[in-house]
């Protein structure tokens, strides 16, 4: 009799432990999880101080953006970060949050948008399945996934770029309405005013750049309309890569 409760016990350990099993597979979806880099670009003669940019991904976490060169005022329109790496497999987004002022026209913008989700898991699956997938750094060794481009361009125009080994596609293009900061989108340190954080966001934008803006450098641009060449200005590179082999 204590053999048989002792064996129903262990059998139902079993059946709580393969269910938790089971629960954690299916909730962790590793099967939608992919390596993927983003980093954000803005116009060398529209510089912007960015108050947050992330995105946030299909189990409700928040994806990291690379946005140094942006902050540095070293960016470039449809130029990514230099350096792309992907620490783990993750989620994709489905929706982009952006808050940001525009040194030019001193206008704040912010906004929630949605993604498509689709068309990126079709691309993503589409780029692997075509061997269009581009190594990123990992420190336990380089890992294929796609790179992820957020431009903010002049008006509060804004697009989003998704990219691989010859591959790249819109998969959004959209135009803020500027706002009235609220909340803490003037705290920097501390509460500002929208003159004072202002200044403080762009303290560091060399003064030429501020004159050159000042006498309308570039202030007709289109830039939400002007092609990146990133695929003509990567060619002669995937080429070398794939001959000596470090992409099939």
């Amino acid at each position: 009799m204590r053999f048989n409760l002792i064996n129903k016990l262990y059998l139902a350990i079993t059946l709580i432990l393969v269910g938790a099993i089971v629960f954690k597979i299916f909730s962790y979806k590793g099967w939608e999880r992919y390596h993927y880099f983003s980093s954000v670009c803005a116009p060398e003669s529209y510089p912007i101080a960015i108050h947050n940019a992330y995105f946030i991904l299909a189990d409700g976490d928040l994806g990291y953006i690379k946005d140094e060169a942006v902050e540095n005022y070293t960016s470039k329109w449809g130029e990514a970060y230099y350096f792309a790496e992907s620490n783990r497999r993750e989620r994709l987004p489905v929706q982009l949050v952006l808050q940001y002022v525009s040194w030019r026209d001193k206008k704040f913008y912010s906004d929630i948008l949605n993604l498509p989700e689709k068309e990126i898991e079709q691309s993503f699956n589409s780029a692997f399945l075509n061997k269009q997938a581009i190594k990123l750094y990992n420190p336990s060794g380089d890992v294929k996934g796609l790179t992820f481009l957020v431009g903010i361009a002049n008006n509060g125009n804004v697009a989003v770029w998704l990219r691989g080994v010859f591959l790249e596609k819109l998969i959004l293009k959209q135009k803020l309405t500027s706002k009235e900061p609220q909340g803490d989108e003037t705290y920097y340190e501390k509460r500002l005013s929208k003159v004072d954080y202002i200044k403080k966001r762009f303290e560091d934008l060399p003064d030429s750049v501020k004159l050159k803006l000042d006498r309308g450098w570039d202030i007709k641009a289109n830039y939400i309309d002007t092609p990146t060449h990133y695929i003509d200005k990567n060619k002669e590179l995937w080429k070398y890569q794939k001959k000596n082999g470090y992409i099939e």
